[in-house]
């Protein structure tokens, strides 16, 4: 079996499905106890980094960022909210202390764990791919928002 060299791969929908779902692995392996799935996760991540509005508001922030249904994404919310992580004050979803503190951990295993794999790469290499993947992400959304 012959392997390429990372110089001759081209970006195409397989290569990104393949980095994609290796991040998803990634990011279920470090969410595994924590009692969050994706979603869950997401909508702690926007909620932490603020502002999160009302859970409506949030839920559709988190629909976007995913491209999950509304259905999925409220049953997350409300997952995060029943498992004390979130809460309404004053009208706004915000983190409570628990969830500033698992979202602050998470970030930094995430962080310490991407920081290996990204580091194998150039800043320039990750400049072009970031430039590239924002490009593509572009036109898929307005593919989407087209049909």
């Amino acid at each position: 079996m012959s392997t390429a060299s990372p110089a001759a791969v081209t970006l195409n929908p397989q290569i990104l499905g393949q980095a994609e779902n290796a991040h998803r692995a990634l990011l279920e392996k470090v969410l595994a106890g924590t009692g969050l799935d994706y979603p869950a996760w997401v909508a702690l991540k926007l909620a932490s980094v603020g502002p999160t509005g009302t859970g409506d508001q949030l839920a559709a922030r988190v629909a976007a960022a995913t491209k999950l249904d509304t259905a999925k994404v409220t049953a997350a919310l409300d997952a995060v909210i029943a498992a004390g992580l979130l809460e309404s004050r004053d009208g706004e979803l915000t983190p409570t202390a628990s969830g500033d503190d698992l979202h602050r951990d998470l970030s930094a295993t995430i962080a310490t764990t991407l920081g290996r794999v990204y580091g194998q790469v150039s800043a320039e290499d990750l400049a072009v791919a970031g430039r590239v993947l924002a490009t593509v992400t572009a036109g898929v959304n307005a593919e989407l928002a087209a049909s």
